[in-house]
């Protein structure tokens, strides 16, 4: 899967998890949930997706971004890898505030997250919503 603009990149693992890193320090806009999630529904049509996604220090979050994650991606379960205990907070502010329909958990390294991702739930495939 490609990138747009190389603000992000995808790879589809053996297990059928997704695996996302931003670029560093990136400030996430409004768009990239939508980008992120049309290359989701194109490599992986009608299905949900478990997603690990590597934060890499990003240094903003829009709020429309952090909505559309929460409501109209495929996801099935999602692990936020991120190494400063400040992310854990703004991650549960996100979790607070947008109350996604999927577990989310918060991990400081990435074996860790993809343990848990393993243990998670798939649930059942997507409604096309935009």
């Amino acid at each position: 899967m490609g990138a747009p603009q190389d603000r992000f990149s995808v790879q589809l693992e053996e297990n059928g998890l997704v695996s996302v890193r931003w670029e560093p320090r990136i400030v996430l806009r409004n768009s990239d949930g939508e980008q992120l999630t049309a290359q989701l529904r194109s490599a992986l049509p009608g299905l949900r997706v478990h997603l690990l996604m590597f934060l890499n220090g990003m240094e903003s979050l829009s709020q429309d971004s952090l909505a559309y994650f929460a409501r109209r991606a495929p996801l099935s379960a999602v692990a936020l890898v991120a190494p400063s205990v400040l992310d854990q907070a703004l991650i549960e502010l996100y979790l607070e505030v947008y109350r996604p329909p999927y577990p989310v958990g918060y991990f400081q390294d990435g074996a860790s997250a993809r343990a848990w991702l393993g243990l998670q739930p798939i649930l059942g495939p997507t409604a096309l919503r935009s």
